[in-house]
């Protein structure tokens, strides 16, 4: 798992060395996973986008280009440095989502709140606390996304770690049948869509 010092030191070639590892794990069908999310937010006027480690802003710059106010929050001040130069006019925070939202941000209602490969470095537990906490920070009829490494069943995530070279044992993979049942639990509705063999979508628009 990198640091923040290691997210600053992919910055520079970050979006570059996406495109040559965009086959098989663990960024498979990566452009296809940003795609998913950018089509589930329905822009107006004034719509307003939350990205949850936002890194370089290759998830939300075509929203940005769309007329969303877009505000951002990673924990690598070099990956805000190359966001901000795409969209300026957006509102960038250097944190931890692992601490939960900056109080910056915390009074603001938000329409959309998404992430992409970003929430595998927090533990089951803390996902599920992380994005309850969310629905805080949401407007009425607002809708989370989380786009992430994951797959629909545990043995499918098997299936896909013992043909995978280079696994990566530090990270917490989502695995849908878990998770939409955890959050149920917590009085959430969450729908899930595989995209590609090895990354998928959970949106969350409804309390039960």
């Amino acid at each position: 798992m990198l640091s923040s010092t290691g997210f600053d030191g992919w910055a520079g070639e970050y979006d570059e060395s996406i495109l040559k590892l965009s086959e098989g794990y663990p960024f498979e069908g990566y452009y296809d996973v940003l795609s998913f999310v950018n089509r589930c937010v329905d822009l107006s006027n004034g719509t307003r986008v939350l990205d949850i480690g936002v890194g370089t802003g290759l998830l939300t710059k075509e929203l940005y280009r769309q007329g969303a106010e877009i505000y951002g929050i990673d924990f690598s001040p070099k990956m805000l440095e190359l966001a901000e130069r795409i969209m300026p006019n957006g509102r960038f925070l250097c944190h931890d989502f692992g601490n939960g939202l900056p109080v910056e941000f915390k009074p603001i209602k938000f329409h959309y709140i998404i992430s992409s490969y970003a929430i595998h470095h927090l533990d089951d537990d803390k996902k599920i606390d992380f994005i309850v906490g969310l629905k805080n920070s949401l407007e009425k009829n607002g809708k989370i996304i989380i786009a992430d490494i994951a797959f629909q069943t545990k043995v499918e995530m098997k299936q896909c770690r013992e043909n995978t070279k280079g696994w990566d044992e530090e990270e917490c993979y989502m695995v849908a049948d878990e998770i939409t049942e955890k959050l149920r639990k917590r009085m959430l509705k969450a729908t899930y869509t595989q995209i590609s063999s090895c990354a998928g979508a959970l949106e969350i628009a409804e309390t039960l």
